[in-house]
């Protein structure tokens, strides 16, 4: 069954938003209590409480987030975020283009799946309690 397109569009520009704002706790707000996460950099499915974990730890080095030239697709199950992620880590800015597909389910995002073109980070996310390394 197809998600509602609006509420896809929706979610999709609330995860570009926050993801700015790095307020972990207002991302919570839209994870189903199934979530699932997946980067193509360390491809092991994450719970939802170590991808909060994993974001605490990236947000703890990583400043002045942007999302920039940001597109939302919606899709039969979800949405696809691309941009180009910009910002300060580790005192050095960056630019890292990057795409994340959601699925939804009962409104809620249940899973990502995030690619990153990680040759353009000096560092990358590591698991729950890393960091960045």
């Amino acid at each position: 069954m197809a998600v509602d397109r609006e509420e896809a569009l929706r979610l999709g520009q609330f995860w570009a938003t926050v993801s700015e704002e790095h307020d972990t706790d207002k991302f919570q707000t839209v994870l189903h209590d199934d979530f699932v996460m997946w980067y193509n950099f360390d491809p092991q499915d994450r719970t939802r409480a170590e991808f909060i974990e994993t974001l605490k730890s990236a947000h703890a080095m990583f400043h002045d987030q942007k999302n920039e030239d940001a597109r939302i697709t919606v899709t039969d199950d979800g949405f696809v975020l691309q941009a180009t992620m910009t910002g300060i880590l580790d005192g050095t800015a960056i630019r890292s283009p990057y795409c994340f597909v959601a699925r939804i389910k009962d409104g809620l995002i249940i899973r990502g799946d995030e690619y990153f073109d990680t040759a353009q980070l000096t560092k990358k996310a590591g698991r729950p309690g890393e960091g960045m390394v």
